[in-house]
């Protein structure tokens, strides 16, 4: 995705035994590439056509957190 601001994406999965959830997290530079990205209505989930077609169900309005701290897992030797 040719996306001004936009980072990369994570899919995770979890099984649930009789269903499987996903969840979605986009990364971003700032709310603002969000916000040009989504449109006035940016909370609105961003769910692609083809996404739709196989899925039960999923959330219509999206969170947006702000990262405070990423912290890289160190190895002693």
């Amino acid at each position: 995705m040719d996306i001004d601001g936009f980072r990369h994406i994570d899919l995770l999965r979890h099984d649930l035994g009789d269903e499987v959830e996903f969840v979605t997290l986009m990364w971003f530079d700032d709310i603002d590439s969000i916000k040009r990205f989504m449109g006035e209505d940016y909370t609105s989930s961003h769910v692609p056509a083809a996404a739709r077609a196989v899925l039960a169900r999923f959330d219509d309005r999206s969170a947006h957190l702000e990262v405070l701290d990423r912290r890289p897992q160190t190895r002693e030797a």
